[in-house]
C-alpha cells in the first residue's frame, strides 16, 4: 500500500485552520444570559421613539 502524504500547501493549509480554531475557542466571546441578548445591540424600539409625529 503506498503513503499518503499531504501537499506542503494542503498542511498548511490544515495546520492554519486548526490553529485558529483553537485561538477561537481561548478568546470567543461568553454565550449571552438572556435569550435574545445582544441580536440587536444598536436599535432603538418604536415605542420609546422621543418624536411621536417621526411615524
Amino acid at each position: 500500500m503506498t503513503e499518503m502524504k499531504p501537499r506542503k500547501s494542503t498542511a498548511l493549509l490544515m495546520a492554519a485552520w486548526v490553529g485558529t480554531f483553537a485561538l477561537w475557542l481561548f478568546v470567543k466571546p461568553d454565550e449571552p444570559t438572556q435569550p435574545g441578548a445582544g441580536l440587536f445591540v444598536n436599535s432603538v424600539s418604536t415605542t420609546q421613539n422621543a418624536d411621536p409625529a417621526a411615524r
